[in-house]
């Protein structure tokens, strides 16, 4: 018989039984459970202490150790509580048979501790088809008439994959800030409730709280913020500045001339004061469950000592606060050091500290550090700088990983919307696990509020790296449509849901070509390869999408899919087409065509639409989520909104003449037609075999009417006009297409097409190509336009090797990966490899017209490099000339310098080699040597001639097969 929840059964006694023994944080739990319940099935269950009053099916949870229940079941035999005894936050789900007197049928949820158990309850919930969000967001779960589990059920949880798992709550002010002070009157507990369960429902346990103004221990009121962490099982921590349970802000209230706590933050001056402001700060909060942040920085998220000071000076420093917090733990918290634990982040200036340099050993392997976690941070980009080398893993206390949603610092800041792209956090966040960074993850969020949708991807991919890490490649688009299906199961239709998760994905693939806040006028080309074009194409496709949706949704959906899914999608790309509106309007307007003028009404149609999503975003749900839009996004070009600069508009005066100008798109190429002027302009679309379709516009640069005729005698080719007449008002441009016919070419390669205007005549010279390349293997790239463009997982041939242990070494495409297509890149991703030895290697085949010497650029994910040495190489070989070993990072490179800064705006690195080429066909070698080599297209060209300028990289070109 099987185990079920339905009306009936919640009319038929009490469903749960609650135990007295029980934690009460666990209790607690239980009864959100029972509301999750209620909005299934519309009845809301029985709690009771009474076995009596249980109905004939019952709910039974319970913590071993901590529940004289479940060590009855189990003497009956019912239940084996050695399947989760002494493991960590595990849960047994069990449905067993008369439990109890009067009990028929009852499911067991026995957890190895307080986590465990409340995970099991909620996944009680998550089967019932409870969204996490369901309270954070107001995820409505869809109405059931039952639910129903086997009746020989039994299922034991695994333990989480990594053992800290969280995120923080930073760069709050202006808008979480706002947010909470509307809402919950403070950064109190009433608000931490939420957080809390958002935390858990993610299968989370750690957390790092709001820092910015906010003072966790007292404001609660007093330790009712740490007391209700504890209660319900959550781990506290706090960031990389603020140690032995002390937050930052605290200081700045206690400090003063007659304060026992000194007035410097400075060990060195103050040391008395200072070692009992974090004494105090332990002996408050170190009786709750806590990862004890030691170390030491400046105020204000800085660096310690001087500028004057030295490495040394630095090491013996930080080594002095580390042990005299590892004594005042000992005292105030426990006397067994290693059962605290302890996290040290090597975060920013720390990290040289914990290194050393050839003369200066750093505080890496000293006893200080002994069961400490090393938390190693990304670059606050989403970019992991120094890893774990495999003599450096064996450290007692593991390593942790801190990782950035949202940042407040250099060189742009972004702290509005989400604008991270799950693929990225699955190539990051894997890698760290494969490098043993297992201990702590811990990811800050910003304002929570539209991270949502990542924040859940890092956690599950946290809690079960066997299901979504290393062996999970290319999973993030299930990831998506598992998300989306929880959150919108029932709201939308399959066709819409479809839709949803083409928003979700395009949404964010746009973001991680350029951040929101990082965009400015001068980012994409405004016209070669069309690149501007086609993505205000893809961004007005997913407007519509979001649009239909936000008709369809029902009202009482409605806050859900506008905070889940439409105000981060439509905020992000309304602000992206601003500014390539922008972008377009600058440049039509140097060209003095009337367009521009129709453009800067629509940008300020964009700014319009920005104000009103977030004043919308505001006001949904009686104001549910007031502030959380208030961070400024537009125009930064400092870390910080200062001095941000908003869209500038040009518009231009029309002409006292009835003047064109002619302008081939995908290119800078224009011509306004007087005869005394070169009226000749290329286009050279056709010479790529595979191009069927060209197209050249002709726009007004006066608003007097003025008519336009178009002849070309080349039979091969046809224009979709022939003739037409501009305005200069409504109808300020025309685009012609071009249609080419190769069948009818009879070996002719050049076409002409005139365009005849009010004040002149332009000729177009069409250059074209028939000729076939079949000789050539499949894959294979021919230059015919002066370069060749390749995407990463176009190549012609991989090679795989074997290592030692018999492990495949081995090139994968990450589908969907980078600002174009995909990206490549060689797993095990911990290894080095030797080029021509044990170095899986991609092999690429192209054809040039002329031998000589040629430019390779390399475009790639904007990698650190693994280790201090700051280099990333690979092996580059060209036909059997030997395999160069280049280091793809520039001579300097660190991060935090300008080459580094430029990388993670524009989200790619780029590294030029020169190579040698022979006339025809030649094969690239591309060898994997260094971790972190991701790369995502390459570019080949003659010495000196580059393609024309771009943000994306030239387009792939012409393959065999293509």
């Amino acid at each position: 018989m099987e185990f079920i929840i339905n009306q009936e059964i919640l009319g038929q006694g009490s469903l749960f039984y609650q135990e007295e023994d029980a934690f009460s944080g666990v209790n607690k739990i239980a009864k959100k459970v029972m509301h999750d319940v209620e909005l299934v099935f519309g009845d809301a269950p029985q709690a009771t202490m009474d076995r009596t009053k249980l109905g004939k099916t019952a709910v039974l949870y319970g913590t071993v150790g901590h529940s004289p229940m479940l060590q009855e079941l189990e003497e009956k035999k019912l239940v084996d509580l050695s399947e989760v005894t002494g493991k960590r936050e595990v849960f047994l789900f069990k449905v067993v048979d008369r439990p109890f007197e009067g009990v028929e049928k009852a499911l067991v949820i026995a957890g190895s501790d307080k986590r465990g158990t409340i995970y099991g309850l909620f996944h009680l919930s998550e089967l019932m088809g409870v969204s996490p969000l369901v309270d954070w967001a107001d995820v409505k779960p869809k109405r059931k008439a039952s639910l129903s589990l086997s009746g020989d059920l039994t299922y034991v949880s695994k333990e989480p994959s990594v053992r800290y798992r969280g995120f923080f709550i930073n760069d709050e002010w202006p808008a979480f800030g706002n947010w909470t002070m509307k809402r919950f009157g403070g950064f109190n507990a009433e608000m931490y409730e939420h957080i809390f369960e958002l935390l858990l429902r993610m299968k989370g346990n750690y957390m790092w709280p709001a820092m910015w103004s906010a003072r966790f221990f007292d404001e609660g009121p007093g330790l009712a913020n740490a007391e209700l962490a504890d209660e319900y099982g959550v781990v506290m921590g706090a960031s990389h500045h603020e140690p032995a349970l002390r937050y930052g802000e605290e200081y700045k209230y206690l400090r003063g001339k007659d304060s026992k706590y000194g007035d410097a933050w400075n060990f060195v001056s103050n040391r008395e004061g200072i070692t009992k402001f974090w004494e105090d700060g332990l002996k408050r909060g170190g009786k709750f469950e806590n990862v004890i942040t030691v170390g030491m920085r400046g105020e204000q998220d800085t660096s310690i000592m001087g500028k004057e000071s030295t490495l040394a000076d630095n090491i013996e420093y930080l080594r002095d606060v580390i042990q005299t917090q590892n004594k005042l733990i000992e005292e105030n918290v426990n006397p067994n050091l290693s059962e605290v634990p302890r996290m040290l982040a090597l975060y920013k200036e720390v990290e040289p500290f914990f290194y050393g340099d050839e003369n200066t050993p750093g505080l890496m392997n000293s006893e200080e550090l002994e069961d400490v976690i090393l938390m190693l941070c990304d670059d606050n980009h989403g970019n992991l700088r120094t890893l774990p080398t495999e003599e450096m893993r064996s450290h007692s206390g593991g390593y942790g990983m801190y990782y950035h949603f949202d940042y407040h610092g250099g060189p742009v800041s972004y702290e509005w919307i989400n604008s991270s792209y799950l693929p990225k956090v699955w190539e990051q966040m894997t890698m760290a696990y494969d490098f043993g960074v297992r201990d702590l993850w811990i990811v800050n969020v910003g304002d929570v509020a539209t991270q949502e949708f990542p924040l859940s991807y890092f956690m599950d991919l946290a809690y079960d790296f066997d299901k979504w890490g290393t062996n999970a490649i290319n999973s993030t688009e299930l990831y998506t449509r598992q998300w989306m299906e929880r959150q919108f199961d029932g709201v939308f239709t399959e066709e819409d849901k479809e839709k949803v998760f083409e928003l979700l994905t395009g949404y964010t693939k746009i973001a991680h070509k350029r951040r929101p806040e990082a965009m400015h006028a001068n980012v994409y080309h405004p016209v070669n390869y069309k690149e501007t074009d086609h993505t205000l194409e893809q961004i007005d496709y997913l407007l519509n999408i979001a649009e239909e949706l936000y008709e369809k949704v029902d009202k009482e959906d409605f806050s859900t899919y506008f905070s889940l899914v439409y105000y981060p999608a439509v905020g992000n790309l309304n602000l992206q087409k601003m500014w390539l509106l922008t972008t377009k309007n600058h440049y039509d307007a140097k060209l003095r065509k009337m367009e521009a003028n129709k453009l800067s009404e629509q940008i300020k149609g964009c700014f319009k639409k920005d104000r009103e999503l977030v004043e919308q975003f505001h006001t949904i749900d009686d104001g549910k989520w007031f502030g959380m839009g208030l961070s400024e996004h537009i125009g930064f070009i400092h870390w910080n909104e200062e001095e941000a600069q908003y869209p500038i508009l040009m518009n231009v005066l029309p002409a006292n003449k009835p003047r064109m100008v002619v302008t081939i798109d995908g290119t800078e190429r224009f011509c306004e037609g007087p005869e005394w002027h070169d009226n000749k302009l290329y286009l050279n679309d056709f010479l790529q075999p595979d191009i069927e379709e060209a197209s050249f516009t002709i726009s007004s640069v006066s608003d007097l009417d003025a008519e336009y005729e178009i002849t070309c005698e080349t039979k091969w080719l046809t224009c979709s006009k022939t003739s037409g007449s501009l305005d200069g008002k409504e109808k300020t441009k025309e685009d012609i297409d071009v249609k080419i016919d190769r069948s009818a070419m009879n070996g002719e390669t050049e076409g002409r097409i005139v365009v005849k205007m009010s004040i002149g005549t332009c000729e177009i010279i069409v250059n074209a190509t028939n000729e076939d390349f079949s000789e050539y293997p499949k894959m294979t790239f021919v230059d015919t336009n002066g370069y060749i463009s390749i995407e990463a997982e176009h190549f012609s041939q991989r090679k795989d090797t074997t290592n030692q242990q018999g492990d495949i070494n081995r090139f994968k495409v990450l589908e969907g990966y980078g600002k174009t297509r995909s990206a490549v890149k060689a797993f095990p991703t911990t290894s080095y490899y030797t080029a021509g030895d044990d170095a899986p290697y991609l092999e690429y085949q192209f054809v040039v017209q002329e031998a000589g010497n040629y430019e390779l650029e390399f475009y790639m994910q904007p990698s650190n490099p693994v280790a201090k040495d700051n280099t990333i190489y690979c092996g580059i070989q060209v036909n059997t000339d030997d395999i160069n070993i280049e280091n793809v990072l520039p001579e300097g490179y660190r991060v935090g310098g300008d080459d580094w800064a430029e990388g993670v705006l524009d989200n790619i690195h780029k590294h030029v080699s020169k190579i040698n080429c022979k006339e025809g066909l030649n094969t690239l070698r591309i060898h994997a040597v260094s971790p972190g080599f991701v790369l995502e297209k390459l570019v080949i060209y003659p010495d000196g001639k580059k393609p024309a300028n771009s943000y994306l990289g030239p387009t792939e070109t012409y393959f065999v097969g293509k």
